[in-house]
Formats: C-alpha cells, sequence, structure tokens
C-alpha cells in the first residue's frame, strides 16, 4: 500500500539579471527562491490499483513519481511505499519497485535487450531458474522473443519500449512506474502495451501508477484517476465520475429524406423525449442516420484545466 500525508515538496531555483553585471552578481549574491510542486498531499492506494496520474505541465506529476521511488525527498509530510519510506532507498522496496520514463532509457544502444536484463538479474541477485521463467513469460507476453538478442539501435520506438518494459519488471516488482510509456507509439502498439500491463496486474496484482498526457492510456487502463494541478490534488475518482459542469451537453444528430426521397434534412435535437417524438413522425425507410454528439473525455479535462486556472 502507499500513503502520503501532508506530502510537500518545494524546488530551490534562482533568478540572476542579464549581462557580465548580472553574472558577478550571482557569484556572490545569488538570489534564491522557493516554487511550491506539491502542498499538502494524502492519498492513499491500494495494492493492486491501476492509476491514471495527469495533469497539465508543472502539476507536480513527475516530482510525485520522483518522490514515490525515492529519487528525491519531501521538504515536510510522509510517504511510504509497503510500508517503507522510499527515501531510505532501503534494499527491500527497491526490489519492489520498477520504474520505466518513456523519454529516457535503461537500454545500451549498441547492445541487445538481454544483456541488460542480464545485469538487472545479477543486480537484483535473482535465482537462475526463476530468472530464466520470468524472462520467458515477459518475452512471450510482450513478443520479443525474436528481437531481445537484437542490439537496441537496430530496434523501432516500439520494440525498444517493449524491451524497456521487460527491463522493469524481470524482477517482478510489486509497485510499477510509467512515465509517458506510450509516448510516439503507433496505436496498434500501444494497444499491446494495454493488454500486456492489463495481464501483468491480473496475475500478479502489480500496482501500476500511470503518468500520460495521452488520454488513450487513462482510459483503457486506469481504475481511478488522479488528476493534479499547481501540485494540488484536484479529482481522485473513477473515470466516469469526472465532473460535468461545463457548457457543452449531448446531442443528437439526425438525418432523414423529405419529399418522397429528394431532399435530405438534418436536425440537432438536444432533448431525448423530444428526439422520440421526431422519430415517431418518420417512416423507418425515411430515417438516414442518427448519430449521438457529446464530450469527448479530452474535453472535459481541458475544461477541468482551464477552470483551474481561472
Amino acid at each position: 500500500m502507499i500513503e502520503i500525508d501532508q506530502l510537500s515538496f518545494d524546488y530551490r531555483t534562482f533568478s540572476k539579471e542579464p549581462g557580465l553585471k548580472g553574472a558577478l552578481q550571482d557569484i556572490f549574491h545569488r538570489k534564491y527562491q522557493l516554487v511550491p510542486a506539491l502542498k499538502d498531499l494524502n492519498l492513499t492506494i491500494k495494492d493492486g490499483e491501476i492509476i491514471g496520474l495527469i495533469g497539465p505541465n508543472g502539476a507536480g506529476k513527475t516530482t510525485l513519481t520522483k518522490l514515490l521511488t525515492g529519487i528525491i525527498q519531501p521538504s515536510s509530510g510522509q510517504v511510504t511505499v509497503a510500508g517503507i519510506v522510499p527515501g531510505s532507498r532501503q534494499k527491500e522496496l527497491l526490489r519492489q519497485i520498477g520504474v520505466m520514463f518513456g523519454q529516457k532509457s535503461q537500454l545500451s544502444w549498441n547492445l541487445p535487450a538481454v544483456d541488460t536484463l542480464n545485469m538487472l538479474a545479477a543486480i537484483y541477485q535473482l535465482k537462475p531458474d526463476r530468472y530464466q521463467s520470468r524472462l520467458q513469460e515477459l518475452c512471450d507476453l510482450l513478443d520479443i522473443c525474436e528481437i531481445v538478442k537484437k542490439p537496441i539501435r537496430k530496434l523501432s520506438l516500439g520494440q525498444r519500449i517493449r524491451c524497456e518494459l521487460a527491463c522493469s519488471l524481470i524482477h517482478e516488482p510489486s509497485y510499477l512506474f510509467l512515465d509517458e510509456p506510450t509516448i510516439g507509439l503507433d496505436l496498434l502498439t500501444q494497444e499491446k502495451i494495454y493488454d500486456f500491463l492489463k495481464t501483468e496486474n491480473r496475475r500478479h496484482q502489480t500496482t501500476i501508477i500511470l503518468t500520460s498526457h495521452n488520454v488513450r492510456d487513462i482510459e483503457a487502463l486506469a481504475q481511478r484517476l488522479l488528476i493534479l494541478s499547481k501540485g494540488e490534488l484536484i479529482f481522485d475518482d473513477s473515470l466516469n465520475k469526472l465532473p460535468l459542469e461545463i457548457d457543452q451537453a449531448d446531442s443528437y444528430c439526425l438525418k432523414y429524406w423529405v419529399n418522397d426521397q429528394a431532399d435530405v434534412r438534418e436536425e440537432i435535437i438536444h432533448d431525448p423525449q423530444q428526439l422520440f417524438v421526431r422519430m415517431e413522425a418518420f417512416q423507418p425507410e425515411q430515417i438516414i442516420y442518427l448519430s449521438k454528439n457529446g464530450i469527448s473525455i479530452e474535453e472535459v479535462i481541458l475544461k477541468i484545466y482551464q477552470r483551474e486556472k481561472k
């Protein structure tokens, strides 16, 4: 279980005046300032959950991931993963977490992925028989049996991402942190990764924290959605509980023949009851098509972001 209590983090930065004068002043009188990235965050994530973490740039998503994996220490508050403080970097916890950043690779460009996997097996002190069994399982699920021995430079982006996932999961972590895992991938490859992550979660009860700007990732995987804005948690619930207090509403487009199929007309109807009344006025052969137009999840989230900026 992941438990977060009053968690805050401030980045320490500085500013300087331009030119030589500013550079000299910066040497002797540097002006520091604290920029809040997370503010008094309270959160509990149960084991086996798949969490979608989204928010605009600068909302604190990557900062939260770094705090949960022990890369940085909180400014105040407390966070524990499986009862252990991540910042302590205890081996017991490090064996339980896997991390994959979509824009950063742990694979060597000139070596095959299997070399990196062998190295990770040694680092995590995996038993040879268990390692080989897990390696075969991941190769089968990710469909990388034919490519795992090829140099990384000869693989496509989608193939490299699948090898990255294998590296993150080779030691069977209980907690998997993914930051933009499908960035730049085609739709077919995205679907393969979605299927794999669902299988991994189902088979091993792996807790998955997914940070993404791709709403398809969230729709396909997340059982629970967290939205961060300006370092604060503004939404924590399932996708179908997203607040819809926005101007647009569902509408129906009805297209039909008139004047003995000489003309085509189209109506936009907002009231379902009115739609039923209109359809009863036509013969079945008069109706060309009926479609429903609504608000996409992308629009809902965009509206939430815009509301938070005001």
